[in-house]
Order: C-alpha cells, then sequence, then structure tokens
C-alpha cells in the first residue's frame, strides 16, 4: 500500500471529505505548499510522523510518504508552521466489494402478482348516505389486492367480475391483502351506487393499478450473497401519484423494443416490454434515494461479467468512462462516456458526477441519456465507480451518476 500526499493549495485542501476511504496501492495526491506540513497520526500507536523537514523556501511542496501495510486506519494532519493544525483527514485503507456490473434491463413490479391500491373513493349508496368501504375496512393506499374470496385476481376485468358476481346475501366479500410483505385477510362491504348517473353496480370504493412501475437498469450484484442494487435513484411516484409506500416488489428481465430519441427539452425514453407474470428476477427490498436494493432470486451467470472492484470516490476521475445499458432487446452493450465532473463527497448525495455522452453510436440511437438508462453502471479503469441516474433536460448528451461508493453501502446496509 502506498499513499503519497504532494503539493496544492489550502482553498483545496478545505474541499477534502473528513474520512477518505483508498484502497490498497491506490496513490492519492494531496497538495499544499510552505508553511503547511504534513504529519501521520496513527491511531494505535498516538505518535507523530513528521513529513519531511519544514522548507525554508515558499512554494516547495512538502511531500509525505506512507507505505504501511501493517496500518488500516491513520490520521493525516495539515499544520501550519509544524504546530498549528489547520486540516485533519481520517484515512481508511480497506479491500473494495467485488460486484458483477449489470446493464440488463429490467421491468420494475410493485408486485409480481395482483393489483395496487392507488387511492380510496368516497360512494354515495342508492339510499343517498356516503360510504367508505375501504377505509372502514382497513384498506390502506400502497396495499396489493391479491384475491377476492380466495379467487386470484391479476386484471382489473378480473376485480370487475368477482363484483358483477357479488351476492347480496353474502354482506362481505373476503380480501387478501399483501402488506410491507406479510398476507393479511380482511372483509369489505360493497356499496350497490351509481357513480355519476352510470348503471347502479356495486363498488368496492378503491382506486386499483397495474403492479407495474416502468423499465429500468439493474446496476450490479454480488454473486455470493446475490444482493443487487438498480435504478440508481428512488422510485418517488407510480402510476403518476406520489406519496405511494414502494418498498416491497420484485424485479424481472425485460425487452427494449423502441427507443424515443431525446431532444433539449424532451428527454427521450426507452421502449420495453416484460410480463409480470414471469418468474421473477428478485425481490425488492429497499427503495432509498441510490436506487433499488433486495436479492436475487437467480441468475444465470454464463454470459455474465466477471466481478470487479467497486471504487471509492476517491478514486473516481475526470476523463474517459463507459456505460453498460440495453438499447436494442436484450444484448447489454457497451459505449463511450466522458466523466467531466467529479464531486467530493463528504457524506452520501445523489449526484456525484456528471457525464456526457460521446459514443457516436449511441447518440444517434438515443440522442443520449434517456429514461430507463437509469442504473446503467458506469465503468472507469476497469473498476464500478456509479450508475446513471438523471438527464439534464436543456442537453440530453449530459446527466448525472450517484458515486458507487453509496450505492455498495446501501446494499451491504452499511450505515454511513
Amino acid at each position: 500500500m502506498l499513499i503519497a500526499f504532494g503539493g496544492s493549495c489550502l482553498l483545496q485542501i478545505n474541499r477534502l471529505p473528513p474520512i477518505l476511504k483508498v484502497s490498497p496501492g491506490q496513490r492519492i495526491k494531496i497538495s499544499a505548499y510552505f508553511p503547511l506540513s504534513f504529519y501521520t497520526i496513527h491511531q494505535h500507536l498516538q505518535k507523530d510522523i513528521p513529513s519531511r523537514y519544514a522548507r525554508s523556501l515558499p512554494l516547495l511542496a512538502n511531500n509525505l510518504i506512507v507505505n504501511s501495510p501493517a496500518y488500516e486506519k491513520f490520521d493525516v494532519q495539515v499544520r501550519l508552521l509544524g504546530a498549528i493544525p489547520v486540516k485533519r483527514l481520517h484515512v481508511e485503507i480497506a479491500q473494495p466489494a467485488m460486484v458483477v456490473p449489470g446493464g440488463q434491463a429490467i421491468g420494475v413490479l410493485f408486485s409480481s402478482k395482483g393489483m395496487v391500491i392507488i387511492g380510496h373513493l368516497s360512494l354515495k349508496g342508492l339510499d343517498q348516505h356516503i360510504y367508505y368501504p375501504a377505509k372502514d375496512a382497513d384498506i390502506r393506499i400502497g396495499d396489493v389486492l391479491l384475491a377476492m374470496d380466495d379467487m386470484p385476481v391479476n386484471r382489473v376485468d378480473e376485480v370487475e367480475y368477482q363484483l358483477r358476481n357479488y351476492q347480496p346475501k353474502r354482506k362481505f366479500i373476503k380480501l387478501t391483502i399483501l402488506r410491507r410483505g406479510k398476507q393479511i385477510t380482511t372483509k369489505i362491504r360493497p356499496v350497490y351506487c351509481g357513480q355519476n348517473g352510470t348503471i347502479p353496480r356495486y363498488m368496492l370504493g378503491i382506486y386499483i393499478e397495474d403492479p407495474a412501475a416502468g423499465v429500468g437498469t439493474l446496476t450490479c450484484y454480488d454473486p455470493v450473497s446475490q444482493r443487487f442494487a438498480g435504478l440508481g435513484h428512488r422510485i418517488a411516484e407510480f402510476a403518476g401519484k406520489k406519496g405511494i409506500p414502494f418498498n416491497q416488489g420484485e424485479i424481472v428481465l425485460a425487452k427494449i423494443n423502441g427507443v424515443r430519441v431525446g431532444i433539449p427539452g424532451q428527454p427521450g425514453e426507452k421502449i420495453g416490454i416484460f410480463n409480470s407474470l414471469l418468474n421473477p428476477l428478485g425481490k425488492i427490498e429497499k427503495n432509498s434515494r441510490f436506487g433499488i436494493y433486495g436479492h436475487l432470486y437467480g441468475m444465470d451467470y454464463r454470459n455474465a461479467e466477471t466481478p470487479i472492484a467497486a471504487a471509492y470516490h476517491s478514486e473516481v476521475t475526470v476523463g474517459p468512462a463507459q456505460i453498460y445499458t440495453v438499447i436494442r432487446g436484450t444484448k447489454i452493450e457497451h459505449f463511450n462516456v466522458e466523466i467531466i465532473k467529479v464531486y467530493r463527497q463528504d457524506a452520501p448525495r445523489d449526484k456525484g458526477m456528471v457525464i456526457k455522452v460521446v459514443d457516436p453510436l449511441l447518440l444517434k440511437l438515443t440522442g443520449g441519456i434517456i429514461q430507463g438508462m437509469s442504473g446503467s453502471p458506469i465503468i472507469q479503469h476497469g473498476k464500478f465507480i456509479g450508475a446513471v441516474t438523471h438527464v439534464l433536460v436543456n442537453d440530453p448528451t449530459k446527466g448525472y451518476g450517484v458515486l458507487a461508493e453509496w450505492m455498495i453501502q446501501e446494499m451491504y446496509g452499511i450505515a454511513s
């Protein structure tokens, strides 16, 4: 392990994060000029190790080289005139996580079965009274309706069929609900009413929606633990509505059968198809600001990429990189991009870098970054450095990416 600190200005030093994680063998350069100098303070020894003797001439860099594989954590302190502390930086040397980069197009499902309840509706009965059948039955927004009287329902017409065959003498319909991963049952009393002049019929007072949430990209997975990460950003809406809790669900493989090219002011979009009744690829267990996370049910590793290291943010640099994504069918392709800005973040944040698409083929096919590309892994120098998250609306050739370090923390449940 070799870490080298060489010369720069105080402003740059103050912008450094308080905790810097590095890989074994990674070389880091930090700069300062006289009258600044470096000291390393090992946590166990609590011993000051000065940099080279302070120089008497200005603008000569003080260099600190640490080469001690026995230590995994130490502090670097920048001092003015060798005595006044200016900045303290905690350095941690740790082996990075090894993950398989993704790029597969995935369909994101609220559930692989049933219908999602996205709203409540008050009903006026033929007796002119107002009823709240869903509220009375403790049916909640975000619940998944799996069955009615033990008959599975996966489409709107199946729910309507059950209501057409409802017998009033039974008084209630038994509903099977999935809530936060647990299956529960409740009873609801349908209301016979005619809404807005329609033919009278029995209704439940709920709005329901197909469980498909859209198309995105699988970012990476751990072939040993079967943990996966995708999308790179939170699912904030479902069926055009905000506030519906999306902390459960599943993913399935999708096929991209078309692309709407992005232009300034109008982002493009992948047009994907997937069958929600197919065998799910994995279970979503967390929906965070850095994407969706969960466990895979199983993967075919024959055509998978080789596991690579997930880079710490200290390793990400301005310059060439690639993104892995699907534009046609199910084939993962590699496209060239340029990292044009890296934000040195001292805490997890969603926008860690700005990327620019420079690949002529991708620009021709999509116009740049488009919807459905979210989660596409970004690879630089053979390491996974992050994922595509957002497009700049006024310039679809550019967009934001989240840093891999924060996604890995979410994937393994590491507190930040």
